[in-house]
C-alpha cells in the first residue's frame, strides 16, 4: 500500500555542520559532542513527527577539498573516505539521540539518494519511518550522479523533504541567524528577499563547499511559499526545543507568490 506522502504537523530540522563539528581550516573528523548532547536533550522534548537531517562540517568539507571532488571530478578513493567519514559522524548523533530514549532510523544518502533529472529517492520509505514512530536521520553526502558521484548537502535534502511532504515547519540550526550589516534580519520576505542575497554574497568566513548562508537561503527560496521556514542559531541553548515547540526563533523566511 503506499503511504500518504503529506505528513500532517511535520517538522523537518536540519542542524549545520557547523554547529557540531569544528570547521576550522584543515581539521578533519572532529564532532562537538558536548553540543550533539545538547542538542539532543531538546529534540527529546518534542520529537513526534520530525525528520532530523545533520549537515557533516569536518566530516565531509575536508575531504571534498582535498580529493577535488566538486564540479563533477571525482574518484573513488576520495568518494568513499568522504562517504565513510559522514556516515560516522551520523552513527555518532544517532546514538546520541538513542541514549535520550529516541529512536533514530539513520539513512544514508550514498546508498538510497541518486540526483538525476531531480533529486531521487525512497519517499515512501522515509514517510513510513515517521508514522511508525521513527526519527529518521539524514546527512550530506557523496551521491550517485548523472556522470559519476556529486556532493549531495543537507540544505538540499532538507528543501526536499519539505516539499516532497508539505512540511509545517523547516528549521535550520546553524552557527548564526541570517546576519546582514552586523544585525539579525527579523524576516525575509518578497520585499527584502534579493537585497539579503545580495548582501549575504560578500559573506566570507569558514570552509563551506556547499554554498555558506546565500546558498541555505537561496535552498529554500520555493518551500518559504508553502511552509514557514526559520533559520536560527544552534549554538544558542534552547533555540532547537523552541522550533520544535512552534516558536519563531531566529530569521524567518516567508514568501507569498
Amino acid at each position: 500500500m503506499k503511504t500518504e506522502l503529506r505528513l500532517k504537523g511535520l517538522k523537518i530540522l536540519k542542524i549545520g555542520g557547523a554547529v557540531i563539528t569544528d570547521k576550522s581550516p584543515g581539521v578533519f573528523d572532529r564532532a562537538k559532542m558536548d553540543t550533539i548532547e545538547r542538542i539532543a536533550k531538546e529534540v527529546a522534548t518534542n520529537p513526534s513527527g520530525l525528520i532530523l537531517i545533520h549537515g557533516v562540517g569536518s566530516f565531509g568539507h575536508p575531504y571534498v577539498e582535498k580529493y577535488g571532488l566538486k564540479n563533477g571530478r571525482w574518484n573513488v578513493k576520495g568518494v568513499a573516505e568522504t562517504h565513510l567519514a559522514c556516515e560516522k559522524l551520523c552513527c555518532m548523533v544517532c546514538s546520541v539521540l538513542a541514549k535520550e530514549g529516541l529512536n533514530p532510523a539513520p539513512i544514508h544518502p550514498f546508498t538510497s539518494f541518486r540526483i538525476g533529472n531531480r533529486l531521487e529517492f525512497d519517499a515512501n520509505f522515509i514517510a513510513e519511518l515517521v508514522n511508525d514512530g521513527f526519527v529518521p536521520v539524514l546527512h550530506g553526502d557523496m551521491v550517485r550522479s548523472f556522470d559519476g558521484y556529486a556532493v549531495l548537502s543537507g540544505d538540499r535534502i532538507a528543501a526536499e523533504l519539505a516539499k516532497t511532504f508539505g512540511a509545517e515547519k523547516l528549521g535550520f540550526a546553524s552557527d548564526t541567524a541570517i546576519v546582514v550589516d552586523g544585525r539579525i534580519v527579523e524576516e525575509v520576505n518578497n520585499d527584502n528577499v534579493s537585497l539579503v542575497l545580495k548582501k549575504l554574497e560578500k559573506e566570507t568566513g569558514k570552509s563551506d563547499v556547499t554554498g555558506g548562508m546565500r546558498g541555505k537561503v537561496l535552498s529554500v527560496l520555493e518551500i518559504a511559499r508553502q511552509s514557514e521556514v526559520f533559520i536560527f542559531s544552534g549554538l544558542e541553548p534552547g533555540n532547537v526545543a523552541k522550533f520544535l515547540a512552534g516558536e519563531k526563533v531566529g530569521t524567518k523566511i516567508r514568501l507569498w507568490k
